[in-house]
């Protein structure tokens, strides 16, 4: 998830991380006496850019997806990206916010672009090549490439890495004509034994990377050039971003950063689901998820709901 700053903070990282604590029951606030609904959120228009008709094209990395299994799982993850951003549920959110319906475009196969671990650069350096190349066309400026890794490869993001919670991230680069292509990348989110590279949501990687994948290109519709606003320290570029939001704990208090400065702002509108969760004990995120035509997606902010949630209480079916 994004890294929530204090007040008055350059806007944050894109990042979509979790450090899995040991288990913890989940209890929501009603449940003990005394304890306060760490379920809030609100997002502001900062008047950047909404993607109304976005379109997302997967980019897979690694020779692994022409394996057997690693076909099976293109073939579903294809299905997944396709049916996310048709599904009236995840766009009805989007909706919201001024985006509508998108579309998907054939997929990509990078087998021989893998490498061992991939750092922000590296993911960047690879989607300009490919568009440089002529390989991506990017002449539509709402499209999001959206790479997928292959297992056991590690994602890193400054000092965030996939083997300590990052999943993946948003952002863009600049094409040879001046305008921002956008992309997502997620990782391979599996567990072997008691190690996890990225997120296990359910021990299902298919499902852990949709699970990341709807976090990601749901932010990237909503909020595209926040990495432009992290690189320039401009608000102005953000599109839909909560950064206003009083972090308190359970008991009430105050969440305060390093300078004991309270801490404010939860993110994009993947990120508030997943800071709520963390803050009231769901260790293993289980409460931010859930299906849609045999899909798993995440759960996004809804502000006219006021709550984290797969389709709004109305008008998504």
């Amino acid at each position: 998830m994004s890294r929530v700053q204090s007040t008055g903070a350059a806007p944050p990282a894109e990042t979509f991380t979790h450090e899995e604590p040991e288990p913890a029951a989940v209890r929501r606030a009603a449940d003990r006496p005394g304890e306060v609904s760490v379920r809030t959120g609100h997002l502001t228009f900062h008047g950047g850019k909404v993607l109304q008709s976005p379109d997302v094209v997967p980019v897979y990395v690694g020779a692994y997806w022409q394996t057997v299994q690693g076909r099976r799982d293109r073939a579903r993850n294809d299905a997944a990206l396709e049916a996310l951003v048709k599904d009236p549920g995840q766009t009805g959110i989007w909706a919201q916010y001024g985006s509508g319906r998108g579309t998907t475009s054939p997929s990509h196969v990078l087998p021989t672009a893998s490498r061992a671990s991939f750092s922000a650069a590296d993911v960047e350096a690879l989607v300009r090549k490919q568009v440089a190349a002529g390989a991506f066309d990017a002449s539509d400026p709402e499209r999001i490439f959206t790479v997928v890794l292959a297992p056991g490869v590690v994602l890193r993001d400054g000092d965030a890495s996939s083997r300590q919670g990052l999943g993946g991230f948003h952002g863009s680069v600049v094409a040879a004509d001046g305008h921002p292509v956008y992309y997502a990348v997620v990782v391979y989110s599996q567990r072997v034994g008691r190690d996890v590279n990225g997120i296990d949501f359910t021990s299902a990687p298919i499902d852990n990377m949709t699970i990341t994948e709807s976090h990601e290109i749901t932010e990237a519709v909503t909020d595209p050039d926040v990495g432009l606003a992290a690189r320039t320290g401009n608000a102005r570029y953000l599109g839909w971003y909560d950064d206003t939001t009083p972090i308190v704990g359970r008991d009430g208090r105050p969440l305060v950063d390093g300078f004991g400065a309270p801490m404010r702002g939860k993110g994009e509108i993947g990120d508030i689901p997943v800071l709520n969760a963390e803050l009231e004990g769901d260790a293993t995120l289980r409460t931010v998820w859930g299906r849609r035509e045999g899909f798993a997606f995440q759960t996004e902010w809804s502000n006219r709901d006021g709550k984290a949630e797969l389709a709004p209480e109305t008008g998504s079916d």
